[in-house]
């Protein structure tokens, strides 16, 4: 559901730059793999890694792709360069982003790119109707969790700063809204906004109470009170909010 998303805020591309012949791709953080895995399908001519701390990848995938199981945090040990690095929906999951931006550097060849989907926490608005609501709240305690365990979630507008920190260039920065339900009027927005509603729906439980529970010593009880809110929330179109979502902010290692 997550890949759908991005798909339609990326107007069905897996990516965006502009590099055509790829011959090593890596997908940081690969989940369930079906990036890696279309975009090993699309490109026949490319060799793509998926790396996750979980091996929860299918068995069967494409011969020009694999996938290993590692903590990129601990340190890259790749023994040749990419020419093409990914990330997507790796928010709360580093403690330090510009050193993982700085390793994918250091790990892509002389004119190979980088991308970085990511979304933004917290809950924005269109105007004043999400104010003293339950997601806007939650939202707000979740940023507050997340900087107290040292995973925030609200680093998406740095992005572009940190790819230039490292050395990268040619930076491009592109910013989309991803409504939290089917408020707008506009039918790919209403869409954006009907599956952002379902991913969020089915995964909230999940994101939110070792978080809260950890990061901010919210007893469980008042977790799931709050957490009902915010499904009420979820379904009240009256209600303007939207995501701000950041990809890619793609670049490239100079020549």
């Amino acid at each position: 559901m997550t890949h759908h998303i991005w798909l339609l805020v990326g107007n069905d591309k897996l990516y965006q730059h502009p590099k055509q012949e790829m011959k090593r791709v890596l997908d940081v953080g690969t989940g369930t793999g079906i990036w890696a895995i279309d975009f090993a399908d699309e490109h026949p001519e490319a060799y793509v890694i998926g790396v996750d701390l979980s091996p929860i990848q299918p068995v069967w995938v494409p011969p020009n792709s694999a996938f290993e199981v590692d903590d990129l945090e601990k340190g890259w040990t790749f023994t040749l360069p990419f020419d093409f690095i990914f990330f997507r929906s790796m928010i709360g999951s580093f403690r330090d982003w510009k050193k993982m931006v700085f390793r994918a550097f250091q790990n892509l060849e002389p004119g190979g790119y980088v991308e970085i989907q990511d979304n933004l926490y917290p809950l924005l608005g269109n105007d004043d109707t999400i104010q003293r609501t339950n997601i806007l709240r939650w939202s707000e305690l979740m940023v507050k969790a997340a900087d107290a365990i040292g995973r925030p979630i609200n680093v998406a507008r740095d992005f572009k700063s940190m790819l230039a920190e490292a050395g990268f260039v040619d930076i491009v920065e592109t910013k989309e809204r991803v409504p939290m339900n089917r408020w707008p009027k506009d039918r790919r927005y209403k869409e954006l906004g009907q599956w952002s509603c379902e991913m969020l729906s089915r995964g909230l439980e999940g994101i939110s109470m070792d978080l809260l529970t950890r990061g901010l010593d919210m007893p469980a009880d008042e977790v799931h009170v709050l957490l009902a809110g915010v499904r009420q929330d979820l379904l009240n179109t009256a209600i303007h909010g939207y995501w701000d979502t950041y990809g890619p902010s793609q670049t490239k290692r100079q020549v």
